[in-house]
């Protein structure tokens, strides 16, 4: 391998620079071994041509697997080493500026790496300043400068946090001089009692002939310094439907002056912090839409900068959940979920569609008349009255049934009276405008009573009878028929097929009672209510007899042999 030529003339130039960093004055380094200097460790997992690689005192590596080559393998052709270990394997000089050591790494292939260390005991809300001298030499310092190739950054992760790739740490610009030191700075202000400073160095694989020049960098004489303290920020978040308002101020530190504010957001079901505006925007307020029923995190910070040095405040966060709607279900007899059916504020342009059934519709806080559009041949109930709270949600599952020659039944949802149903006794049944599940009525049977209907199907398959119901005490549902092979399309002729008795609801509950016809069947179909113990309040509303919705399926017969 080609060794490197460290010249005198090269050390002295470097010991010259020395000057250009002076060390701060009484201001206390909260880094242990700022100076990258001696003891060395071992780094136990790292060893190159039979020895250990090495870390100063007080610090860790780190390399992002991304961006190095061979990311994985533990980085094989990425070393850190002291600067004594690098010039005895190359023959060179023991290069460091101040104390007695530096630290070194080296590649020849592509990297991006470096170094970091967690402080702990620090306060919470001061600001903190963290200075490190870095140098790099594309394919070694024999060769004139070639800037643009190596790139420096420095970060802090006021966290404490020890990924280089997190959200959370704040890098300096960069910069990309070659062959030349440069003191690299970051600010920031502690959101925990330990925070942790990064210096790293990007390159990308150099062109030397069977990789025999090495990229090389050095870290010396750093420092975190408390700053100043840091700005003060804070944010106020509101929901207005589905959209979340909000305004944010903030005032920097003494000697200080604005710079901006960063906003972000993030949906608590999943996602990245999506950004709202960058630390230099001087806007106060903003929005941004959201889904009902979803919680967003809403964060903002105060940068201040005094002219030569940019440094964020702690976050202020917010989490609010949209409310403020009806939600629910739209379903079909069956209670098969719809999608595509436009649910909508009676009267107003606010509306949403139905997805997987689901749907939620942001209205503010209020009393409205939700209504939903027909849907393929199925028609939606009539508009039914919903509160939503403030800070709430009002709830409706929206029932769509089939009409017409596709319906057994009239006068399905009870709106203003019982016509085209037979009472037994006209005092135990009536209408309820009270308790409704939809539109402004229902069936409401107060004692012991029968209450019917049958009407005339041709051609109907599977029928299915369907409704919801909320009752104190059971109830007898019939299901009324000719039977199979009926012809004489006879109303009269229908009697009980399916009896079955419904239990007790608190809520709104929907019932499904399905008769498996030997085919597509024509005849009277009906549906009879009774009740048999006095009073009683059961509440019925949306009866439907329709087909079902599928077809049979007829499974062979196998006869063996």
């Amino acid at each position: 391998m080609q060794r490197f030529r460290l010249l005198v003339l090269f050390l002295g130039s470097f010991l010259a620079l020395m000057s250009l960093f002076p060390r701060s004055g009484s201001t206390a380094n909260h880094l242990s071994n700022g100076g990258f200097n001696n003891p060395f460790t071992n780094i136990p997992d790292r060893i190159w041509r039979e020895q250990y690689e090495k870390i100063a005192a007080g610090w860790n590596h780190f390399y992002i697997e991304a961006n190095t080559y061979p990311g994985s393998g533990n980085a094989s052709k990425l070393h850190w080493m002291s600067s004594a270990q690098f010039a005895a394997a190359f023959s060179g000089g023991d290069y460091h500026i101040e104390g007695d050591a530096s630290q070194n790494m080296w590649s020849a292939y592509e990297f991006d790496a470096g170094v970091y260390q967690q402080v702990s005991g620090l306060a919470v809300g001061q600001g903190y300043r963290f200075f490190i001298k870095m140098v790099t030499y594309w394919r070694g310092p024999g060769y004139p400068d070639t800037d643009g190739k190596m790139v420096k950054q420095v970060g802090i992760d006021p966290y404490g946090g020890t990924d280089p790739t997190g959200n959370n740490v704040i890098w300096s610009a960069p910069d990309a001089n070659d062959n030349e030191w440069v003191g690299m700075v970051v600010a920031a202000t502690a959101e925990s009692n330990t925070i942790t400073v990064f210096a790293k160095v990007q390159a990308p694989e150099n062109d030397s002939f069977n990789h025999t020049d090495l990229d090389m960098v050095y870290f010396e004489d750093s420092r975190l310094e408390e700053l100043a303290p840091g700005p003060t920020t804070s944010l106020n978040v509101a929901a207005n439907g589905n959209t979340v308002n909000l305004n944010w101020s903030g005032s920097p530190a003494g000697g200080w002056v604005l710079k901006g504010y960063e906003v972000e957001y993030k949906d608590q079901a999943g996602g990245d912090w999506l950004t709202i505006q960058d630390k230099a925007g001087a806007a106060t307020g903003g929005s941004f839409i959201g889904q009902v029923l979803h919680t967003y995190t809403v964060r903002a910070r105060t940068w201040q900068t005094n002219g030569s040095i940019d440094m964020p405040g702690q976050w202020v966060e917010k989490s609010i959940t949209i409310a403020d709607a009806v939600t629910g279900q739209v379903i079909d007899h069956a209670g098969l979920g719809l999608s595509g059916v436009r649910v909508s504020v009676s009267g107003q342009t606010t509306s949403t569609l139905s997805n997987g059934g689901s749907y939620a519709l942001p209205t503010g806080p209020g009393t409205f008349h939700i209504v939903a559009d027909d849907f393929d041949s199925l028609v939606a109930p009539p508009p039914t009255t919903v509160n939503v709270p403030p800070n709430g949600v009002g709830s409706l599952t929206i029932t769509l049934i089939p009409t017409g020659t596709h319906q057994a039944i009239s006068n399905n949802h009870f709106e203003t009276d019982l016509s085209g149903w037979n009472v037994s006794d006209g005092l135990a049944a009536g209408v309820s405008s009270v308790n409704q599940h939809t539109g402004s009525g229902s069936l409401w049977l107060s004692n012991t009573v029968n209450i019917s209907q049958t009407g005339v199907v041709s051609q109907m398959n599977a029928p299915l009878l369907s409704f919801w119901h909320k009752n104190n005490v059971p109830f007898t549902v019939e299901f009324l028929a000719e039977g199979a092979g009926a012809s004489s399309l006879d109303p009269s002729a229908a009697r009980p097929i399916l009896v079955q008795t419904v239990g007790a609801a608190g809520d709104w509950s929907h019932f499904t009672l399905r008769w498996a016809a030997d085919s597509d069947y024509s005849g009277s179909l009906g549906v009879n209510f009774s009740h048999n113990g006095g009073p009683a309040n059961i509440f019925i509303d949306e009866v439907s007899i329709a087909a079902a919705g599928f077809e049979p399926v007829y499974l062979p017969v196998v006869v063996k042999n």
